[in-house]
């Protein structure tokens, strides 16, 4: 004798219901409209980010170079290894 009970799939267990189509309606004019809101924001936010990173770049690169050059002014005596920058 086998003591074994059929396997059940999800559909025998959890019938799927029909969704109304104007929710459906709606849900798929929600996503058709996502995509090109999504683009836009990118389009808008992409240039501020690279603005913000060459911003930030050029600070360092100021910062680097002005107590770079203060070294060199000041004769410093002994080279620098590049874990001391």
């Amino acid at each position: 004798m086998s003591t074994m009970s059929p396997i059940h799939t999800v559909e025998d267990i959890v019938p799927l219901s029909n969704a109304p189509s104007n929710a459906n309606s709606q849900i798929a004019g929600l996503n058709s409209l996502k995509a090109p809101l999504r683009m836009g924001i990118g389009l808008l936010l992409s240039p501020l980010l690279v603005l913000v990173a060459m911003l930030g770049f050029l600070v360092v690169l100021a910062d680097f170079a002005c107590f770079r050059l203060q070294d060199v002014r000041d004769g410093h005596p002994q080279p620098k290894g590049l874990w001391e920058f």
